[in-house]
């Protein structure tokens, strides 16, 4: 069993704050720039174009922040410049965002916004395996999605409620969340000492030789095509559904992110004794039964059930599938494996957003969860066929 010291607990905890920051950034993502898009467009295929355009740059920021960590060497040390610049770009560009009507300004607004976010996104996951051992990471992992559940959770509560009466409050949030949160990151954690290293791994021309890492990739991206599916619409979708208004649809989004925090850091421990490919599995079984059940939920009070049990399959899903990917890894370029999970991961919002407005538009928002669902359990049988890393049970 890992021993935390006073130490180790002051520094999960300021490094968990990076995600309070990112899980923030998501929550107006999901609960606020849909509501934001849909006023403008009108239509749910042109709102999941404009959300997918951040995946454009979700496909190469990560890859390519990471690698410059890797090579740079500063009084900050490698990972924090690239996490500053990102996150400073990206709240300067949110800012500007909340003083626009127009989608022809708001386009590149967003695009740039969601540059900087990725940009830093990369070298801050990037600093798990930088600062903490093979054996501290699961619940490293855990104890860093129950602090960035946090951020989400706030921001639905304080921020995106207030969409109608107040639509400002939500910019103002997200930036000032970003803002104290990654301030703290900064001075809490200390980067191990290291020279950037001048030359690199063929990270690209060496990951077709992995099998095991491709296989693995290729079934988180059908995890995160299904999850972009469902989150993308989820405020939407449950205001056409139940027939409820904004406050209440961020309610059950609340609710599913509240269980999602409250099983992060038990869905690490499990992994730690079941395994990080059974414990994801699992994770990903129960959100597709979830997926296609709620159609058939017939009130309010029971939708707020089913949110609590998918919220314990995605904080599952969230808090171990990093871990069991980094388990899967060879010696060396961290940071550049750490940013093709996330190209892998964020860049599948080129496609979950559109299909799901595509869907919607021409199946009705019942199939969006069936068609959520098929992903996820293809996904599920992908990770299936992955070997585990010895160290894994």
């Amino acid at each position: 069993m890992t021993l935390l010291t006073s130490a180790k607990i002051l520094k999960l905890a300021g490094f968990a704050l990076g995600l309070f920051a990112v899980q923030t950034f998501w929550g107006f993502t999901w609960a606020t720039l849909p509501l934001y898009l849909k006023a403008m467009t009108q239509s749910n295929v042109a709102t999941g174009i404009v959300i997918s355009t951040a995946g454009i740059t979700g496909l190469f920021f990560p890859v390519l922040a990471g690698m410059i960590s890797d090579r740079i060497s500063t009084p900050l040390g490698r990972r924090k410049p690239l996490i500053i610049a990102g996150w400073v770009l990206a709240c300067v560009m949110i800012l500007l965002l909340a003083q626009i009507d127009s989608l022809y300004w708001a386009l590149p607004v967003i695009l740039l916004a969601y540059a900087g976010f990725f940009l830093a996104i990369g070298p801050y996951f990037a600093l798990l395996p930088d600062i903490f051992e093979e054996s501290e990471r699961t619940l490293a992992s855990g104890v860093m999605f129950l602090v960035g559940g946090m951020g989400v959770l706030s921001y639905l509560l304080f921020a995106a409620r207030s969409w109608e009466t107040s639509p400002l409050l939500p910019f103002v949030w997200v930036v000032a969340a970003v803002s104290v949160s990654v301030t703290i990151l900064c001075f809490a954690v200390e980067e191990p000492a290291g020279e950037g290293r001048r030359g690199h791994p063929a990270l690209f021309s060496g990951i077709f030789c992995k099998k095991t890492l491709l296989k693995f990739l290729a079934g988180m991206a059908l995890q995160w095509i299904s999850l972009w599916m469902v989150s993308a619409f989820f405020v939407i979708t449950c205001m056409a559904l139940f027939g409820l208004g904004v406050e209440r649809a961020v309610g059950a989004f609340f609710v599913l992110n509240a269980s999602f925090v409250c099983f992060a850091l038990p869905a690490g421990l499990l992994a730690g004794r079941l395994g990080m490919k059974k414990t994801t599995i699992l994770g990903m079984a129960i959100l597709a039964a979830c997926f296609c059940l709620i159609p058939f939920i017939p009130s309010y009070g029971m939708l707020m059930v089913f949110m609590v049990i998918a919220g314990a399959g995605y904080g599952t899903v969230l808090a171990v599938s990093y871990p069991f990917f980094l388990s899967l890894l060879p010696e060396g370029n961290a940071a550049g494996y750490a940013g093709l999970y996330h190209a892998c991961q964020n860049g599948t919002l080129l496609a979950g957003p559109v299909l799901a407005g595509w869907i919607i538009d021409s199946f009705g928002y019942t199939v969006l969860f069936y068609g959520a669902a098929a992903v996820m359990l293809a996904g599920m049988l992908v990770y299936l066929t992955v070997r585990s890393a010895p160290t894994d049970r």
